[in-house]
């Protein structure tokens, strides 16, 4: 009897040793988030194009964090990093509750100009996100890159996703980026360690102040859920510390896979509030080849998904200025250069296509010969030709003209995207875009002025070859 209760210790044994190293399996593991993930973080930089033309560093508008969930150059981040990539800001004034005359730049909002607080406008614009890739150990061992908004959330939550197309003069970009591991934020349990990694903003300042400001990482718990900031989604709570400039952050779990996006910070208690990474899951699925990647690569459906919807990244239409100053306050909104482009005349203009470029035409815009309004093209490959928007003899008058993008489906034009794309100068009397298709079908683009004064419209049809 006595060595029958000797034996039967020997496996218990064996069992209590080998839990703890179970255990240290599933540790959060800072140094090693740091040393393999480090350069898949990245510093979010809103920059308006247009000013930043006139002067260095004067196109600064605002900042978060983001990361790279694939080598080619997708990136998760939060909504409201970028939503005036799409839906434009405005630059105002308002009185205050005390009734003092402050300025401020905010998401453009017809809410904020149909407030009663609402004073002026002085400027509205879009926001271009510029993404700054570490490479080092060192303030200026990083690279500056373009990026556009490809998705963004609608509802519930918090969540945009970008992708990188370009270098920062322009140049496409071959580089293979650090992609983070994705992690299941439903599988999070209260009392977990957690490591929120992103680019709080220590500093005021203009752009260059922001890009020698480097990474920050805190450490902290699952603190527990949270209903009430949003009741169909929720927030995951955490301790950790996360200030303004690490909202779109990453942050990871015990098995030091992203677990969630660092969203906001609680006003009452401090507690961080993060967004768990499975809602970007909806997010993505307006672009169902993405989706698919991001799924093989282990983005999970959410258990809880209530009213989690998406859009494209295109830029919405907003009014100039003038337009608001002249609605708010019509007797001093007339300036000479508004009245000028208020007179311009659309009435000959046109919009028109071809297969060749201009700087494939001796720089010289295509004949009438060499437009059309039919294409064939490859099943295989898609095709692409070149739209014109043209006001000759007359100049455009306007910094942007804005594109809406239409397709027949069942005897119904549908919407495909809205663009905005920048004119050579106000004196220029056209402008022209490429533009990719897929599919045998007929499209429509419509054309306005900045100013949103209709230009023109037309069609073409597409058939196989």
């Amino acid at each position: 009897m006595k060595k029958w209760k000797i034996d039967a210790l020997i496996p218990l044994l064996a069992i209590l040793t080998v839990i703890p190293l179970s255990c240290n399996q599933s540790e959060l593991d800072t140094k090693l988030i740091v040393s393999k993930y480090g350069e898949g973080v990245v510093k979010i930089l809103l920059i308006d194009p247009e000013l930043e033309k006139n002067k260095s560093s004067s196109g600064y508008l605002g900042r978060g964090s983001g990361f790279f969930v694939t080598k080619d150059g997708y990136i998760f981040t939060n909504r409201h990093v970028v939503e005036m990539c799409v839906y434009g800001y405005i630059n105002y004034d308002f009185k205050s509750a005390y009734g003092k005359k402050k300025r401020k730049i905010s998401t453009y909002s017809k809410d904020i100009i149909n407030s009663k607080s609402f004073l002026k406008a002085y400027r509205t614009g879009y926001t271009r996100p510029v993404i700054q890739v570490y490479h080092g150990k060192n303030e200026n061992e990083y690279k500056l890159y373009i990026a556009e908004v490809v998705a963004i959330g609608v509802g519930a939550f918090d969540g945009a996703i970008l992708k990188i197309v370009s270098d920062i003069e322009g140049n496409p970009v071959k580089t293979k980026f650090t992609s983070l591991p994705i992690g299941n934020s439903d599988k999070l349990n209260q009392g977990e360690q957690l490591c929120v990694f992103g680019y709080p903003q220590q500093y005021k300042g203009n752009k260059d102040i922001m890009l020698l400001d480097m990474s920050t990482l805190s450490t902290g718990i699952m603190s527990g859920l949270d209903y009430v900031f949003n009741k169909d989604y929720g927030y995951i709570k955490t301790d950790a510390e996360i200030h303004g400039g690490n909202s779109g952050g990453p942050v990871f779990n015990e098995n030091n896979k992203v677990t969630g996006i660092a969203t906001a910070k609680g006003t009452e208690t401090s507690i961080g509030l993060v967004g768990g990474i499975n809602g970007m899951y909806f997010v993505s699925a307006n672009n169902l080849k993405l989706q698919k990647k991001l799924t093989a690569l282990g983005l999970k459906r959410p258990e809880r998904s209530f009213s989690i919807n998406t859009t494209s990244g295109d830029k919405l239409p907003i009014k100039t200025a003038y337009e608001i100053n002249k609605i708010v306050n019509p007797s001093k909104a007339y300036t000479s250069k508004s009245k000028t482009s208020n007179l311009t005349n659309y009435k000959k203009a046109k919009i028109w296509f071809s297969n060749i470029s201009p700087k494939k035409n001796n720089n010289l815009l295509p004949d009438k010969s060499k437009r059309h309004t039919s294409f064939r093209f490859s099943r295989a490959k898609g095709g692409m030709i070149w739209v014109f928007v043209d006001n000759y003899p007359s100049p455009l008058n306007t910094s942007q003209v804005k594109v809406y993008i239409e397709k027949l489906v069942n005897g119904k034009y549908m919407k495909v995207k809205n663009l905005v794309y920048n004119t050579a100068s106000l004196k220029s009397d056209h402008t022209y875009f490429s533009f990719t298709f897929y599919e045998p079908t007929t499209f429509r683009f419509t054309a306005y002025s900045k100013e949103n004064k209709y230009i023109s419209s037309s069609t073409f049809f597409t058939v196989y070859k």
